[in-house]
C-alpha cells in the first residue's frame, strides 16, 4: 500500500532521548453570548507581534502537555481575555458535552500544517461581562465583544479563517438554543 505522508524529524534531546517533531494541536473557542435579543461572540484582534498580525479571530492557542482540549481552551480563553469560562458555567446553555464541534486535520489548508479541534460555549447573560474588553496582553491588541449582525457586514480582515469557523457554530448550533 502507498501513502502519501513524509516521515516526522527525528529529534535527539540533551538526555540521549529521541523525540519525533509532528503537527501541533491548535485549539479554538467559539464564544457566543446571548443578551437579551442581540447575539454576541468573544473576539480579539492580534498584535503585530504574532502570526497574522492585526488579523481578528475567536480564542486560540495550542494544547501544553498534560491537557486535554476542553482544559486547553478553558486556560487559553483565560489568558488571552481574562473570561473565565468555569466562573461562568451557569450562564452557559450549550457547550456540546465539552467536545469539539469540529475537527480540522486537512495539512494543506494551513502553512503549519496544524490539526485544530474547535469548542463552542453558548451564554446567556444580563448583560455582558464587560471586563474582557479592558484586557490587555502582548498578543492581543484588543478584545471584544462583537454583535454577529457586525460579523456579517464588517470588512475586517480574519485570521485562521476563524470567521467561517465562528458562522459554521452560528448556524449549526445558534439556532437550536437561541
Amino acid at each position: 500500500m502507498e501513502f502519501k505522508n513524509r516521515l516526522n524529524e527525528e529529534v535527539e534531546l540533551k538526555d540521549g532521548r529521541i523525540v519525533w517533531l509532528s503537527r501541533a494541536c491548535a485549539i479554538v473557542g467559539v464564544i457566543f453570548a446571548q443578551v437579551q435579543d442581540d447575539i454576541f461572540v468573544l473576539t480579539e484582534q492580534r498584535s503585530p507581534l504574532m502570526d497574522e498580525p492585526n488579523k481578528w479571530c475567536v480564542i486560540s492557542g495550542y494544547l501544553d502537555w498534560d491537557e486535554n482540549g476542553l482544559d486547553g481552551i478553558k486556560r487559553e480563553t483565560y489568558e488571552e481575555s481574562s473570561f473565565d469560562i468555569e466562573k461562568h458555567e451557569k450562564q452557559c446553555i450549550f457547550d456540546n458535552k465539552g467536545q469539539p464541534f469540529y475537527v480540522h486535520t486537512d495539512p494543506w489548508s494551513d502553512a503549519k500544517q496544524n490539526v485544530s479541534l474547535s469548542y463552542i460555549f453558548i451564554y446567556n447573560f444580563k448583560k455582558l461581562p464587560m471586563y474582557v474588553e479592558k484586557y490587555k496582553d502582548k498578543e492581543i491588541s484588543q478584545v471584544k465583544w462583537m454583535n454577529i449582525i457586525d460579523l456579517k457586514n464588517n470588512e475586517k480582515e480574519w485570521a485562521f479563517n476563524h470567521d467561517a469557523r465562528i458562522k459554521m457554530a452560528l448556524y449549526d448550533y445558534c439556532d437550536k438554543f437561541i
